[in-house]
């Protein structure tokens, strides 16, 4: 009886050995990732978003888009100031839904107020774009509107 048993493969301990090693590796990469300082990398254009579509941003030279998105960083305290400004609006968007009795004239000042908030947003980034623009020459303006369109064009649906 004792020939009929199966004697344990000495390799496979091994190989069981270095691919657990491997799996805790690549999570302890994932896991690390994750929870370092800066997180997941976020786009260049976390810091626009809102204020300058990103097709117009990524259209600009890297030159031109590094310098635009430090000014967007040295307005930060003001765009920050309207972020923080738009959540408190949608919080008490939020209230105002659920207030009995219900009072549209409430709920329609708070999206006033909410969109001329978004539109100040705007704003800024169209003048810190504008300022970008009018810096260039003519032809970096034609590069700028040429990489622009070719944007427009990858994004644009085929059944438009």
């Amino acid at each position: 009886m004792a020939e009929n048993e199966k004697k344990p493969r000495r390799w496979l301990y091994p190989l069981l050995f270095i691919s657990l090693a491997l799996n805790l590796l690549i999570a302890g990469m994932v896991v690390g990732w994750l929870a370092s300082p800066g997180g997941p990398k976020r786009s260049e254009f976390a810091s626009a978003r809102g204020l300058v579509g990103e097709p117009f941003l990524r259209a600009l030279p890297d030159e031109q888009r590094r310098a635009m998105l430090r000014e967007i960083v040295r307005d930060a305290p003001q765009i920050r100031e309207s972020r923080e400004s738009l959540r408190a609006r949608f919080e008490a968007f939020l209230s105002a839904l659920r207030m009995e009795p219900y009072d549209p004239k409430t709920v329609a000042e708070l999206l006033k107020e909410q969109r001329n908030v978004a539109v100040n947003r705007q704003e800024i980034g169209e003048r810190l774009l504008l300022e970008r623009l009018e810096a260039m020459s003519v032809s970096e303006r034609n590069a700028y509107a040429d990489a622009l369109e070719q944007s427009f064009r990858r994004l644009k649906r085929p059944s438009d």
